[in-house]
């Protein structure tokens, strides 16, 4: 089996991926190898996902981002994920937290309301790439609130966490789980996470929902299949994924990687992303956002 993953080696997607492609190996008795094939937001996998054989035993660990925004945001992404993948399952869900540096003025959401209404460039605030669902929340916040807000795009999460703890950037919106060491460490604040329920390693951090601002908010980590893959090998690779949430030990390196281990079947899965792309994608509109 070939497991595609979107992001180069090293990053959160990739470990979880050799997790989970590992896991799968063990249990269908089989050899994977993982296929980093990193670029334009996931886009390269997802096209290299569609152009699958038959006989490649294709399957992808995708991340929100590439089955939600890309086909969003992008006017020709190359690929057409109702068409062109089969949802195996989810893995984990994952959260996007706002956080100023720890010298910011605002020391709690409405700290940071007030602090970008008297200053509005302080409203700017780093993103992990134009376009991404950070994006759209900061234009939520700003548009539910009435404050200015302004996205700053980086490439990759990691650059913009840099700069929010070098405070050359007043705020980032970036996932929570990158911001665990540097927050322990009291070198970022975080203020408020897009969210259904509090993250377990942040239970002090507030949901935007529990602010006032509700969004379909878990950012995922799932399981997508090329549907050039024979349906015996997609049933045997569905019901293996369902089976690994049998495992504590596996759950357990699941949760290692600071996301939290959410199982959803197929359908689910399926009816999670059609509900998020209604609504990211009247945001999109809203915001005049140019697709490229």
């Amino acid at each position: 089996l070939k497991v595609l993953v979107g992001f180069p080696p090293g990053a959160g997607t990739d470990t979880l991926a050799r997790i989970y492609a590992e896991a799968l190996g063990q249990q269908l008795n089989v050899t994977t190898v993982v296929e980093n094939k990193p670029g334009a937001g996931g886009q390269i996998a997802a096209q290299a996902l569609k152009a699958a054989t038959p006989e490649s035993n294709t399957i992808m660990v995708a991340v929100d981002h590439q089955v939600i925004m890309v086909p969003l945001i992008t006017r020709n992404p190359g690929f057409d994920m109702k068409k062109d993948m089969l949802p195996v399952g989810r893995i984990v869900n994952f959260y996007t937290c706002l956080a100023v540096p720890a010298n910011s003025p605002a020391k709690d959401f409405q700290g940071y309301l007030d602090m970008v209404r008297k200053t509005p460039e302080s409203g700017s605030f780093g993103i992990p790439a134009p376009g991404s669902q950070a994006q759209f929340v900061g234009y939520l916040v700003g548009q539910h609130f009435k404050v200015p807000t302004n996205p700053v795009p980086y490439r990759g999460a990691a650059p913009a966490i840099t700069d929010l703890v070098g405070a050359q950037v007043p705020g980032a919106i970036v996932p929570c789980d990158a911001l665990i060491e540097y927050r322990k460490a009291g070198k970022v604040r975080v203020l408020a996470m897009a969210a259904d329920k509090r993250y377990t390693a942040m239970p002090d951090v507030p949901t935007f929902a529990e602010l006032g601002l509700k969004m379909p908010a878990d950012a995922f980590l799932g399981v997508y299949a090329s549907t050039s893959l024979k349906p015996e090998l997609l049933k045997q690779v569905t019901e293996a994924t369902r089976k690994m949430f049998d495992n504590p030990q596996l759950v357990a390196r699941f949760a290692a990687t600071g996301m939290e281990p959410s199982y959803a079947n197929p359908e689910e899965l399926r009816k999670f992303v059609d509900t998020a792309s209604a609504f990211w994608g009247e945001q999109v509109r809203k915001s005049n956002f140019q697709a490229k």
